[in-house]
C-alpha cells in the first residue's frame, strides 16, 4: 500500500508567558511594566540592565517532540490522548494551519479538514456558496463541485436552510454541513477532530457509515475523539500521544488498551486476604489480555479461596453492576447444590464464570463478589469489586437471543458456567 502520510521527528515548541509579567495582555499592562522599567533605570542608573528577568518570564513547551510515523492509503486512523497530549496540534500541522519547529511532513494528495465546527467557512457566505468555497480551497474545477452538490445536500439535511447565511446556522447545522462537503469531495485524505460530537446520535451513526465506505474506497481518515467506542468501531490503525510523544502506534486495539492502561481507572484483578475463620479470599480477576472486552467475547471471572473451617450454609456470589450501582444479574454457589461439596472441603480452591459480554450495552460494569454463611454473618460484602468496559466491533450491533447452551442468556433467565471445580450451571434472574 502507498504511503499517505510520512512524518519524521516533528517537534512543534511554543513559548508560554507568565500572566503579568512579560505577556502584557493588554495596553494597560504594557505601559505599567514599560514604565516600571523606566523608572527603574532612572533611580539606579549605573546598574547594568539585563533582559535575564525578561527571559524568565515565559517557558518553552513542547506540544510535540520527535514523533514519528507512517500512515498508508485506506487507513482508518484513530488518533488518541489526553487533553494536551498533542493531538489537535498533530492535525494543524497536517493541515498547514501551523508551522512545525522541525522534522519532516509529506502528505500525498488532496487533504481535507474538519477541525472544529464551521471550520473553513465564511459567515457571510450561505450554504450553498460556501460548498463551491470549500470546493475551491481543495483545488477541485466547479464542474467537479457540481457534480457532488446534489450528495453534499442531501447527506446534510439542511436543504431549506442551503440559501441562509451560515452565521444563522446552529452548531450543529454548521457541523453537519462541514462534515458533508469534507466527506463528499474529492479528497484523498479526510482528517476530522472531535467535531461529530456535536451531533445527534442519528446524524453521528449517518457520519461513521459514511466515513467506513470511505476507507473501503481507498481514502485515507485521521480521527481524533475521546470517545473510546467510537474510535473502536470506526478505525483500524491507532496513535497513542502523551505529552507530545507517540507511546504506541499499530493496530487499534492495541493502542487504544494502552491509553486506558495509563489513564483510566480499570481493575481488572484484585489480589489480598479477605475473609475470616472459614473462608479466605485471595484472588480475582477477569481473563483478559486488553483492557476492555468487544460484545461478541466470553471473559471469565476467575476465584481463588482457601476453605479453612468448613460451613454447609458457606456460600460465595457475584453480581453485575451498572455504573448507577443498579444490579443487573446475580448468581451464587448454591445456585447448584451437586457441586456445593466444594465449600465441605478444606484447603485451596479455585472458581471460574464465564460472562457473555454480548448481553450488555456498551458501557461501563462492575462485578461486585461477596461472601457469607446464609441467615448467619457476612463475610465479605464490596470488599472486592473489578471493573470493565463493553465496547461494540461497530456501530451496528444488533442483540439476538441465544441459542440454548452454557454460558448465555435465556430468555430472562442468566446462565453462568463454571468449567472447574465448581457448580456446572448457575442460574439467577436479572433483576
Amino acid at each position: 500500500m502507498a504511503k499517505v502520510i510520512q512524518i519524521n521527528n516533528l517537534s512543534k515548541k511554543y513559548s508560554l508567558y507568565h500572566e503579568g509579567q512579560s505577556g502584557y495582555s493588554t495596553l494597560v499592562d504594557t505601559v505599567s511594566q514599560t514604565g516600571k522599567k523606566w523608572i527603574n533605570r532612572c533611580l539606579h542608573p549605573l546598574t547594568p540592565q539585563s533582559d535575564a528577568s525578561a527571559s524568565s518570564n515565559f517557558e518553552e513547551f513542547w506540544a510535540l517532540k520527535d514523533v514519528c510515523f507512517d500512515i498508508e492509503e485506506g487507513d482508518r486512523v484513530g488518533i488518541i490522548g489526553r487533553n494536551g497530549a498533542g493531538k489537535s496540534t498533530l492535525l494543524k500541522i497536517l493541515s498547514r494551519i501551523t508551522e512545525p519547529t522541525s522534522g519532516q511532513v509529506r502528505v500525498r494528495g488532496r487533504l481535507s479538514s474538519l477541525l472544529e465546527v464551521g471550520t473553513g467557512f465564511h459567515p457571510e457566505l450561505t450554504g450553498r456558496e460556501n460548498i463551491y468555497l470549500n470546493g475551491a480551497i481543495l483545488g477541485m474545477k466547479r464542474s467537479e463541485i457540481r457534480k457532488k452538490f446534489d450528495e453534499i445536500v442531501a447527506f446534510s439535511e439542511i436543504e431549506q436552510f442551503l440559501d441562509t447565511p451560515v452565521k444563522r446556522f446552529s452548531s450543529g447545522m454548521y457541523m453537519r454541513l462541514g462534515f458533508s462537503i469534507a466527506a463528499h469531495l474529492d479528497s484523498d485524505l479526510l482528517i476530522i477532530d472531535e467535531v461529530l460530537a456535536v451531533g445527534d446520535a442519528q446524524f453521528q451513526a449517518k457520519c461513521f457509515k459514511k466515513l467506513n465506505e470511505l476507507g473501503t474506497k481507498g481514502r485515507t481518515v485521521l480521527f481524533v475523539s475521546h470517545d473510546v467506542g467510537s474510535v473502536l468501531s470506526l478505525c483500524n490503525r491507532g496513535i497513542y500521544l502523551d505529552r507530545g510523544e507517540v507511546v504506541a502506534s499499530g493496530d487499534i486495539d492495541v493502542c487504544v488498551s494502552s491509553y486506558m492502561k495509563n489513564y483510566r481507572d480499570r481493575s481488572f484483578s484484585w489480589d489480598g486476604d479477605i475473609g475470616d475463620e472459614h473462608i479466605r479470599i485471595h484472588h480475582a480477576s477477569l481473563s483478559v489480555d486488553r483492557e476492555f472486552f468487544y460484545q461478541n467475547e466470553k471473559p471469565e471471572i476467575h476465584i481463588e479461596y482457601e476453605i479453612l473451617k468448613p460451613h454447609p450454609d458457606l456460600f460465595i456470589g457475584i453480581g453485575i453492576w451498572n455504573m448507577r450501582y443498579q444490579m443487573l444479574a446475580h448468581t451464587q454457589t448454591f445456585d447448584n447444590i451437586e457441586n456445593h461439596h466444594e465449600f465441605f472441603t478444606p484447603g485451596r480452591h479455585r472458581i471460574s464464570f464465564t460472562l457473555d459480554a454480548s448481553l450488555f450495552h456498551e458501557g461501563e460494569y462492575l462485578i461486585k463478589l461477596h461472601c457469607a454463611i446464609f441467615n448467619i454473618k457476612k463475610i465479605s460484602d464490596d470488599d472486592i469489586v473489578l471493573k470493565f468496559p463493553i465496547y461494540a466491533k461497530t456501530k451496528n450491533t444488533r442483540f439476538k437471543h441465544a441459542l440454548q447452551h452454557e454460558g448465555v442468556f435465556l430468555g430472562k433467565e442468566w446462565i453462568l458456567s463454571q468449567p472447574l471445580n465448581t457448580p456446572s450451571k448457575c442460574m439467577q434472574k436479572i433483576l
